[in-house]
């Protein structure tokens, strides 16, 4: 038997997947072919999860700390003792002194029923903010009002494609059949990144520059542009705001004073603003590194403003995509949480370690949901400390997570593959997947709003958080309705494409108050921030023998299954160019000491040759050797929003002796409930 359903996982694709079921236990996952987008395909990550759902170190049944083990313990014991202390706790300090970590883990829609849950309290602590993109959707606020993609389809009509801050293949792999067809149909790529990427082999243009130095890249091709004359002067005269203010900026960014900040030569600059000042139209698409630094919202405005200014902003086969956040009006996510009347007191995520030892009222009680956040969070030594003193901590998981293994309870949730739900991305495309419960829940297994409509039942309002699915499901896709995508069509045609507009911003409309598109943005400077766009340096700069440190998401699978990796080798592996190799005495495949003044590992080391010299890329989502990648990083903002900074990281590198024994996978590691562990020894300061 075939079943359909979705993947949950937070990235670009969110493809639909076929699950094959023999017996009542899923055999296979394959991509569904009828999707219009994933058209059949489906990555390792996605493959994965049925591995997952197996996986025999999963937790099956609610676990309680008593002293230094995990003790099983009944659903009942559980949220007894978890409600009785919300209870008290309400009642000395109050709702604020409950905080509800999250993020974005799983991305199906009835997870919003936890937020719920705390909101019914009155309100609660919660985290707010972003490790991923918030700068860059603020960025695109300030600009166009919203943050909108292309249709992928479009893409076939563009005459020049610019991948800025991102390797597509791996964080996007379902766009690669688009931009096939468009370079097939003679389109010119070109690709700016720090990094070697998987499309560098198919670039007409490379571009290395020396890491957060994107933004002065953008700006000193568009002093090009303005110099010759290669703008869309229709555009700015017509439907732009704040052109002459920003144009008088240019004046700093001439092509040798970009050169020596970015290492791009100016021949190199100016081979990228001739691409964006003589080819029509060109697609620009973002990724979310570029953005992960103090300066990292300006950055997405320069480049904004680049594409803007030459006349790709509207037009079938351009604009600047990063984000597609026209897909939130078709679901009302309020009517779900009820955050609008909720009295909600948040934490950003990046730096809530030092609001959480600063609060009043101290934090009583964490709930940590949809986030292994001690890998995930900069300075992850800072926010274990925090997350230590606070007197009761639950986390909802299917497994033994690096936070959980500081928790007082551990609820076992269930697996997309075992709940009935939807799901859709605000990062791209425009469609909407239903997923079929395809097994029955393992164990003792229970949906997440299951768990907490158990504590809500013991605190008087149930009620609230029990309704039946469909009514969940047609609240939240009310204002879809009126476009007659309803819960029968969903149901009945797996998949739906929402009405958002293929090519935004054709009517030149746009969503900032003067209706045109901001150079100048008065939201902006009402923020605190400047107006146009600026290029801000990192604060953390490399000097003499540190290099930057860039954590991409990894290739093969996704943060929250790192440990189930297949053949995860015993330490991370660290990839430095051959310049860096030369300059340390590395070979490729000797270990290596990977440090700064905030932690250190042991790595692998990987020669590859392509990138900008400066740079050392290791994998996020690592945890083991007693210390997490985020051991590293520090708790720093972004520019705009609540965003952080982590890319504005430097290290150092250096040889280990051949006589130094490599760890092997489980060295040191907490082995709770059977998990396998890859830890050796290392120091966090």
């Amino acid at each position: 038997m075939m079943v359909k359903t979705a993947c949950p996982l937070d990235c670009w694709d969110t493809c639909s997947v076929l699950a094959e079921v023999r017996n009542g236990k899923v055999t296979a996952l394959t991509g569904d072919p009828n999707h219009p987008i994933t058209q059949g395909f489906l990555c390792t990550r996605g493959r994965r999860l049925a591995e997952r759902l197996y996986a025999p170190h999963r937790v099956l049944h609610p676990m309680k700390r008593v002293g230094d083990r995990w003790e099983r313990v009944s659903w009942a014991q559980a949220l007894d003792e978890i409600s009785g202390e919300i209870r008290r706790v309400l009642e000395t300090h109050g709702h604020h002194a409950i905080l509800h970590a999250y993020d974005w883990g799983s991305g199906t829609v009835l997870k919003a029923l936890v937020q719920r849950f705390f909101y019914l309290l009155g309100g609660c602590t919660e985290t707010v903010g972003s490790l991923c993109w918030e700068a860059g959707l603020e960025a695109q606020r300030y600009d166009f009002g919203q943050a909108r993609s292309h249709a992928p389809e479009d893409l076939v009509n563009a005459s020049g494609i610019v991948v800025w801050g991102r390797n597509l293949p791996v964080t996007n792999v379902h766009m690669t059949p688009f931009l096939k067809r468009a370079l097939n149909a003679g389109a010119r790529l070109v690709v700016v990144n720090p990094l070697p990427t998987d499309l560098d082999g198919r670039a007409d243009l490379l571009i290395r520059p020396r890491p957060g130095t994107d933004g002065a890249l953008a700006l000193g091709a568009l002093r090009i542009c303005r110099d010759e004359g290669w703008l869309d002067h229709v555009f700015l005269r017509d439907h732009s705001l704040g052109w002459d203010r920003l144009a008088a900026s240019l004046d700093a960014f001439d092509p040798e004073t970009v050169s020596a900040i970015t290492d791009v030569s100016p021949e190199t600059l100016r081979a990228l603003a001739h691409l964006y000042g003589c080819t029509r139209p060109v697609a620009t698409l973002l990724g979310l590194g570029m953005q992960r630094y103090p300066g990292g919202g300006n950055t997405v405005r320069a480049i904004d403003a680049l594409a803007a200014a030459t006349g790709h902003v509207g037009v079938p086969g351009g604009g600047v995509q990063y984000a597609n956040r026209a897909m939130t009006e078709y679901i009302d996510e309020d009517a779900l949480t009820l955050r609008s009347r909720a009295d909600v007191r948040t934490f950003a995520r990046g730096w809530q370690a030092q609001e959480i030892l600063d609060a009043d009222p101290p934090i009583q009680i964490l709930f940590v949901t949809r986030t292994n956040a001690l890998t995930q969070v900069p300075d992850a030594a800072a926010l274990e400390r925090a997350y230590r003193s606070i007197p009761l901590k639950i986390v909802v998981d299917q497994f033994m997570t690096k936070t959980a293994e500081i928790a007082d309870y551990l609820l076992p949730c269930t697996h997309a593959l075992e709940e009935e739900d939807f799901v859709y991305s605000t990062m791209w495309h425009p469609y909407v997947t239903y997923l079929n419960r395809v097994v029955e829940p393992r164990g003792e297994a229970r949906p997440d709003w299951e768990i907490f409509a158990g504590l809500a039942d013991r605190l008087g309002f149930g009620h609230e958080m029990r309704k039946p699915l469909d009514e969940w499901f047609r609240l939240a896709l009310a204002p879809a309705a009126k476009h007659g995508i309803t819960l029968e069509r969903l149901r009945a045609e797996g998949t739906v494409k929402l009405p958002t507009p293929d090519v935004p911003w054709r009517d030149r409309r746009f969503l900032t108050p003067s209706g045109k598109f901001e150079f100048a943005s008065s939201v902006a400077e009402a923020d605190g921030h400047s107006a146009i766009a600026a290029h801000i340096p990192r604060r953390e700069m490399p000097g003499g023998r540190e290099y930057s440190l860039i954590t991409p998401h990894p290739r093969l699978w996704q943060n929250s299954q790192h440990r189930d990796a297949p053949n995860l080798p015993a330490v991370p592996v660290a990839e430095v160019s051959p310049e860096t190799a030369a300059r340390e005495g590395l070979r490729d495949g000797c270990l290596a000491r990977l440090w700064n003044d905030r932690a250190e590992l042991r790595v692998r080391i990987r020669v590859k040759p392509g990138g900008h010299p400066g740079t050392i890329r290791l994998e996020s989502g690592w945890w083991g050797q007693g210390v997490t990648i985020n051991h590293l990083t520090r708790a720093v903002r972004a520019d705009f929003g609540q965003q952080t900074a982590q890319y504005d990281c430097v290290c150092r590198v250096e040889g280990l002796p051949e006589s130094d024994r490599e760890p092997s996978v489980g060295d040191g590691e907490v082995a709770s409930q059977g998990i396998a562990g890859d830890a050796v020894t290392a120091r966090a300061k």
